[in-house]
């Protein structure tokens, strides 16, 4: 025998069902803390951006390249999508004779692509909504749209790091000025990650803001690191340090000046 809450239960579902017939369907909302990613017609536009600016307009086989990976990550081939098939269809290597292998192209084209991505969303995309990136030991971008939190807004520049110049005699201080460029080198990922390109030899890459570059002199007890950081645009310099240290040059005085340029560098851009 049915109880009146059974049959108060059924009168409930099928209301709801006939209000469900009867209603237009709408999507349902996606939670509030999950991110909505980008319709196809977006990440086209973004993409049309991308390849018309001046970055990627001069390097036509890198634009192939991403136009190519994008189309397949919106196809949803991302699993079919290998080394051996970007080399014939991107870069028209011949099927009977190309191994990837003996031919890195596809290796080195896609290494140059993901730091040419960094640098435009650091530079002219720093305001784009949508950021395509290539991650690390990875053919297939990852796209998605740009957080809005003040740290990331805050990262949007991009760091031309230069090998400190020997400023005393060979002998005396070459050995130190370049174990003190690599310090200052792994400081500075640690604390800025992929707004900066190291060791640039002359001349600045697309998209970097700033320039650091100095310079090392060794007079016998005393060590004198100079750095200054210039902007690319003005050429102004707009922030500079000279650090004194006494003593024997050596590892541990490396580690100290790199720590202490790192910290000084922190403090400016979070100014």
């Amino acid at each position: 025998m049915r109880n009146s809450s059974t049959d108060l239960m059924e009168r409930i579902i099928n209301t709801n069902l006939q209000l469900a017939r009867a209603l237009p369907h709408f999507p349902l909302a996606c939670p509030a803390d999950t991110p909505v990613p980008p319709d196809s017609t977006t990440i086209q536009a973004s993409l049309g951006w991308i390849l018309n600016n001046d970055m990627f307009r001069k390097a036509p086989r890198l634009s192939r390249l991403l136009r190519f990976l994008v189309e397949r990550w919106q196809a949803g081939a991302e699993r079919d999508t290998t080394e051996y098939g970007i080399g014939i269809e991107v870069f028209d290597r011949d099927p009977a004779c190309y191994s990837t292998g003996e031919d890195p192209i596809v290796r080195v084209q896609v290494g140059r692509l993901r730091e040419k991505l960094r640098a435009y969303y650091a530079g002219p995309g720093r305001q784009d909504g949508i950021v395509i990136s290539i991650p690390i030991r990875s053919y297939m971008p990852v796209i998605r749209r740009r957080s809005g939190d003040s740290q990331e807004q805050h990262a949007s520049y991009m760091l031309a790091v230069h090998e400190l110049r020997n400023a005393s005699a060979p002998a005396a201080g070459m050995p130190f000025a370049q174990g003190l460029s690599e310090e200052l080198s792994h400081h500075l990922f640690r604390a800025f990650g992929d707004h900066v390109l190291f060791h640039i030899a002359q001349g600045e890459p697309d998209g970097a803001d700033y320039r650091l570059e100095g310079s090392v002199r060794i007079d016998e007890q005393l060590v004198r690191a100079a750095v200054r950081l210039t902007s690319t645009q003005s050429g102004a310099i707009v922030w500079s340090e000279q650090l004194d240290r006494h003593g024997s040059p050596g590892i541990a005085m490396q580690e100290d000046l790199a720590c202490t340029i790192c910290s000084a560098l922190k403090e400016f851009f979070a100014s």
